[in-house]
């Protein structure tokens, strides 16, 4: 039998790590929980943010690394491979218009999902990564 397995964290590739820190941090309220690393034979730099709720993500900065993703919610699944990152919301409304509102590019506005029940909207990074916003409906007691 299999031990049980938590989600820990997402590593994404960006192009600049400052403007990516400081976009996770001040746009989507993340704390920097370490600064910056680095791999030097690599050359690779890092930094990693934490939001109040544990979403824990490593932002990746390497030279001569390029994008891959236009940041289409429905274009970017033709590339194989992660393409978004979900976090999960109580008021979609508020949160989408307050994210864009700090500067965070809007991919999708809100609404309501495939599946009829939840809404969903997506946002943008500095590299165009999706991060989508998931509001799901209450579950009956």
């Amino acid at each position: 039998m299999l031990e049980p397995m938590t989600f820990d964290h997402a590593g994404i590739s960006v192009a600049n790590l400052e403007v990516s820190r400081q976009f996770y941090a001040d746009v989507l309220g993340f704390t920097i929980l370490e600064e910056e690393f680095a791999l030097p034979h690599h050359d690779l730099r890092g930094a990693v943010v934490l939001n109040p709720q544990g979403v824990r993500i490593e932002l990746f900065e390497r030279k001569g690394s390029s994008p891959v993703r236009k940041g289409d919610p429905s274009g970017d699944p033709i590339i194989q491979g992660w393409f978004q990152l979900a976090l999960s919301v109580k008021d979609l409304d508020t949160t989408f218009a307050t994210l864009v509102g700090r500067g965070a590019r809007s991919a999708m506005a809100p609404r309501v999902a495939p599946d009829g029940r939840a809404r969903v909207a997506f946002l943008l990074d500095p590299d165009n990564n999706l991060i989508e916003l998931l509001q799901r409906p209450a579950v009956p007691a």
